[in-house]
């Protein structure tokens, strides 16, 4: 063999050493990348932790009786039961609270049956559809509300009036709103008419969380401004017909004192 092709042949196999030698290093390099973007991949935050859903065999339903309407009107739905606790709203806008209750605690197990007629507007002119619940209700100027919406859009809503001056709802109209920013939240479908449910709203210290059908689909942190309401529970609708009971706790207290 010449020395010519010696080298030749020396070299060429120097060529295909190198080359195997740069792709074992570009494969380690891979995998060594693949281990880091999997130690150093980002934690997703999961949402705050929280009790169990409180039992709804501590809440009761009230009857007539023990319902303070505010504005509308409601209509016995077991007329020939004396003492009934449950009633229809066929009315665009009604309001209720339990006087004998704590602000804090309060269940609406219910059935949306469709859209009154007529449909009247909110004070700030806004066509809406909803059913919920009042808390620490001092009077129509000053209460939380924690709304489950049904139209245009659905889904649970929670927002507080305040305004320290006024007390009646024609002093204040639409003013003193602020609504509450969820840190934890699930999305809910758009209500089925006839279809029944059950939903709670309870303030445990400064948290307020709602429940339906037994499972937290909101929760949030009051703020300062809305921890100074006091007042007692009660329920809420807009444009919305309902079969309804309204569910207090059994061993109910003052109203709301803080």
């Amino acid at each position: 063999m010449s020395e010519e092709r010696r080298r030749w042949m020396i070299a060429l196999a120097s060529s295909a050493v190198l080359i195997l030698w740069a792709g074992v290093l570009l494969l380690s390099h891979g995998a060594c990348s693949g281990s880091r973007d999997s130690v150093m991949k980002p934690i997703v935050a999961s949402a705050p932790p929280t009790a169990l859903p409180p039992p709804t065999e501590d809440l009761e339903p009230i009857p007539l009786e023990r319902l303070h309407v505010t504005q509308g009107k409601v209509l016995e739905a077991q007329k020939a039961a004396l003492g009934g606790t449950r009633f229809d709203i066929e009315v665009p806008r009604q309001r209720a609270v339990s006087p004998e209750t704590t602000g804090d605690d309060i269940g609406l197990r219910f059935s949306w049956l469709g859209v009154t007629d007529p449909v009247i507007p909110l004070a700030s002119g806004d066509l809406r559809e909803q059913v919920g619940l009042k808390l620490r209700a001092m009077d129509g100027c000053n209460v939380i509300y924690a709304m489950w919406r049904i139209a245009p859009s659905a889904g649970i809503v929670v927002n507080f009036k305040r305004n320290p001056d006024d007390h009646e709802s024609g002093e204040c109209g639409n003013a003193g709103y602020t609504t509450v920013q969820p840190r934890f939240m699930e999305p809910l479908d758009r209500l089925a008419q006839g279809e029944p449910h059950m939903m709670r709203a309870r303030i445990d210290a400064d948290v307020l969380t709602v429940y339906v059908d037994g499972k937290r689909v909101w929760e949030g942190v009051l703020p300062p401004d809305a921890l100074l309401l006091e007042g007692p529970a009660g329920m809420r609708t807009d444009n919305a017909r309902v079969r309804f009971e309204l569910l207090v706790p059994r061993e109910v207290g003052t109203a709301s004192r803080r």
